[in-house]
């Protein structure tokens, strides 16, 4: 005999009370979100994705609309630096966030950490960019939630809308991309900067140069931090806003868009910004390596 089939919605006699509220909830159970790879951002359109930041500019207002905006690159399975080694822009998506409330733009500091983004538009031009407006007057509004790639949660630690959601898919795609990011990022190549440069030729001429160093020491001096920076070539002065508090000494650190003050001290420029580097990375390893080199021989 066929076991008796229960019908939607009702209890069946002698039917525990908890199996009955677990099937309610698979009933009323629905995905809200359909998210997607890279490699299918084919068509102009809106799509929701999860990304590993990969580089990201600092929030900056725009002084013609008054708004605020910061540009992240990003990188997932399907669209990163090994896939296409010969092709950099095809291999990075350039997320650009605007928005006229300063807090709803997020603020980078690590990178290998996961965003997940709603909404955003796609429309490629001569790169991939994808387009997030948050402000609420807006046709486009969408959001993105931050998780990071450290920790042992699949909570976000930021986003622009305390009424974010988290779906059972949403907890599985989190712990999927930060393993895959720590499995990418300990392959060699896995990050590469076109721009990046040595300390020893931090003098040359040119606006947007990158370098990657070794924190020595930190200082704060008034409204500043000084940071004193090293790779294996030569060392100097960083000097930046309190709101890169959060570096450590012996962080290593990607300063991206800086600028000379003097010989001896660096300042970022308008677009620029600091990331830290995680520990896991292929490209932290070979840095440590050959700055322990360097000082090994110096000793």
């Amino acid at each position: 005999m066929e076991p008796k089939k229960t019908q939607k919605g009702k209890k069946q006699a002698g039917e525990p009370e908890d199996i009955y509220k677990m099937q309610e909830e698979d009933l009323n159970h629905s995905i809200k979100y359909k998210y997607s790879l890279f490699s299918d951002l084919i068509e102009q359109g809106e799509y929701n994705f999860y990304g590993v930041i990969y580089d990201s500019s600092f929030p900056l207002e725009e002084v013609s609309t008054g708004k605020y905006s910061c540009t992240i690159k990003l990188i997932d399975q399907s669209t990163n630096c090994l896939t296409n080694p010969n092709d950099f822009n095809d291999n990075i998506i350039y997320l650009t966030i605007k928005s006229s409330d300063k807090e709803n733009i997020p603020y980078i500091h690590n990178i290998g950490d996961i965003i997940r983004i709603h909404h955003g538009f796609y429309s490629p031009k001569k790169k991939r960019n994808v387009y997030l407006n948050v402000t609420k007057e807006s046709k486009l509004n969408g959001s993105w939630c931050l998780f990071s790639v450290n920790n042992n949660t699949n909570e976000p630690y930021a986003c622009n809308n305390k009424k974010y959601t988290i779906e059972e898919q949403d907890k599985e795609n989190v712990e999927t991309y930060k393993a895959w990011s720590k499995n990418y990022l300990g392959k060699n190549k896995s990050l590469a900067y076109p721009y990046q440069i040595k300390l020893e030729e931090r003098n040359e001429e040119g606006n947007d140069k990158d370098i990657m160093a070794h924190v020595v020491k930190k200082l704060e001096l008034n409204d500043q931090i000084v940071l004193f920076i090293q790779d294996e070539t030569d060392g100097c002065e960083l000097h930046t806003y309190k709101y890169y508090n959060f570096i450590k000494e012996n962080d290593i650190i990607r300063v991206r868009a800086y600028k000379t003050f003097d010989n001896n001290s660096l300042i970022l420029n308008e677009f620029g910004n600091i990331l830290v580097v995680p520990q896991f990375s292929a490209c932290y390893k070979d840095f440590y390596d050959k700055l322990a080199k360097k000082l090994k021989q110096i000793k």
